[in-house]
């Protein structure tokens, strides 16, 4: 069996090691310490899965030209291909050649460890039909122009690395790509057209992104699952044409409001997280317009600066709510409760009769003045206050189901 984790990879070797062809061996998948070890491999009709590389960092790296040292016409059962810690430089001997290899059994590509910086159209070989390719963690500096157009590819993976820009026409266009990972970069500029139409699934997080332009998300009428948790927005992109949407995650970043019907026609919407902002507006859940006939959808407001909220005329029918980590006017909170009996998330539940977690502010007796407050001392009391509940609700593990396109996963109810 391979085992594979999304950020790192996990090598399982069993104690007996048996040499198929010159250097290369046999665990629970073929080794080649090095590629002119691949290339002497002799017993190429019967290897499944290989990797490339070294497992503990010890093989030289070397500079590589794939498109002539891949050879992989000769592998008719390779269903999966890892280099590891072994290209320190992408060539290209021959500008504007690029070979096609079709009828391939080869479903995914992983690159781990390497130091490719930047990614050129003609670097990569074309492999129909490759499912997957994960260039995590290979330094890689910058993505140009037609990188992969020609590439037909269900799931990109770059995640790790030290990109700052995509540029437009990077991945393929119109073609067959659902998901793009791109988390864990620099990245602050994205240019239009830098994405397919076809994407379902779409992973910015943990950038430096400030802005996204219109004409980066308009194309994108399938979008079923949008993260841009821990960059730097200020505000929520323009996600009006994500119709198909059904999680949005922008969490980690410094939004202070929502414009109003943003969500109107996402009737397929599961899951909305604006936790860790710095949403402060009363009217958040008039503005979170959501069509009623929506399935039952989450919405997290965790952790901003909410300290009451205006929920007169809202239609909670079939929402789940979680609130908790707002510094909330105690003065008007069993009044909000009252209105929000039935909605609240089991968190919320479990927070708010816990005499051990903070869970309103009283105002009235606390030292919070109007000086104090144009002095920006109300920000750091807040964030004082987040600290406190954080550190009593650290090893609360009480589940809300939250949808992932691909796979079932669960947001714990914790900062």
């Amino acid at each position: 069996m391979l085992f594979l984790l999304e950020w790192n990879l996990v090598f399982v070797f069993v104690v007996s090691l048996r040499t198929v062809s010159s250097q290369c061996r046999q665990s629970y998948i073929t080794i080649c310490d090095t590629f002119e070890d691949f290339g002497n491999l002799s017993d190429t009709e019967n290897v499944s899965d290989m990797m490339i590389g070294s497992e503990d960092g010890h093989t030289n790296m070397t500079a590589v030209d794939l498109m002539k040292t891949l050879q992989l016409n000769k592998f008719y059962k390779l269903t999966t291909l890892m280099i590891v810690r072994a290209i320190n430089k992408l060539e290209i001997t021959e500008e504007f050649y690029q070979c096609r290899y079709e009828d391939l059994s080869l479903q995914h590509l992983i690159l781990y460890g390497n130091v490719l910086k930047n990614i050129e159209s003609y670097h990569f070989p074309v492999m129909d039909p490759l499912k997957r390719l994960s260039l995590v963690n290979n330094k890689i500096e910058s993505l140009k122009k037609h990188a992969f157009v020609n590439h037909d590819i269900e799931n990109f993976d770059l995640s790790d690395n030290l990109l700052e820009l995509i540029e437009g026409s990077s991945f393929p266009l119109y073609r067959s790509t659902k998901v793009i990972t791109l988390k864990n970069n620099k990245l602050t500029h994205i240019e239009p057209e830098s994405f397919p139409e076809s994407l379902e699934i779409l992973h910015l997080d943990r950038n430096r992104l400030r802005y996204i332009q219109d004409d980066v998300l308009q194309p994108l009428h399938y979008l079923k699952e949008f993260t841009l948790s821990h960059n730097n927005l200020n505000n929520l992109p323009n996600i009006e044409p994500l119709k198909q949407l059904v999680s949005f995650d922008i969490s980690y970043n410094a939004i202070s409001t929502v414009k109003k019907d943003t969500f109107k026609n996402m009737n397929n919407l599961k899951f909305v997280d604006l936790s860790n902002n710095r949403i402060n507006d009363v009217m958040i859940f008039k503005w979170i317009y959501t069509p009623q006939q929506q399935p039952n959808l989450i919405v997290s407001l965790a952790f901003n600066r909410l300290k009451e909220l205006n929920v007169d005329g809202v239609v909670l029918q079939n929402q789940t709510l979680v609130l908790y980590g707002n510094p909330w006017d105690c003065d008007k909170w069993d009044n909000l409760k009252s209105k929000l009996n039935g909605h609240e998330s089991a968190c919320d539940k479990e927070f708010s009769v816990n005499n051990e977690v903070p869970y309103c502010v009283n105002y009235s007796t606390a030292d919070i003045k109007p000086e104090f407050v144009r002095a920006g001392m109300f920000e750091r009391y807040v964030d004082k206050l987040h600290g406190v509940i954080k550190d009593k609700i650290a090893g609360c593990v009480l589940q809300e189901g939250k949808y992932e396109s691909l796979f079932p996963k669960f947001v714990y109810c914790r900062a």
